[in-house]
């Protein structure tokens, strides 16, 4: 099993805060509008995304990324993540 890290990219109201939607060049990875929707332990990217069941909405899509320097501004946000209360990780059935 690797750790997978689920993303939302895209910007919805309905899901996500709109702190990403103005640029900030000291937070790279918002200004981008991707935000950490789970860390979750997994056989593939796809069962990852199941394992979170992340919402998406119109303009948005969910992926799984297992190195945290392959998105600019990722190992900050996810430990952001990991410091929330309902962060974490989880294991995927």
């Amino acid at each position: 099993m690797k750790t997978f890290y689920v993303i939302r990219s895209g910007w919805n109201a309905a899901n996500q805060s709109s702190l990403g939607t103005c640029r900030n060049p000291k937070n790279q990875f918002e200004s981008n509008q991707y935000q950490v929707v789970g860390i979750v332990e997994a056989d593939s990217a796809d069962s990852a995304i199941a394992a979170v069941n992340a919402s998406c909405h119109n303009g948005q899509s969910v992926f799984a990324l297992t190195r945290l320097n392959s998105l600019k501004g990722l190992t900050q946000a996810a430990r952001d993540f990991l410091n929330t209360d309902d962060g974490g990780l989880t294991a995927a059935s």
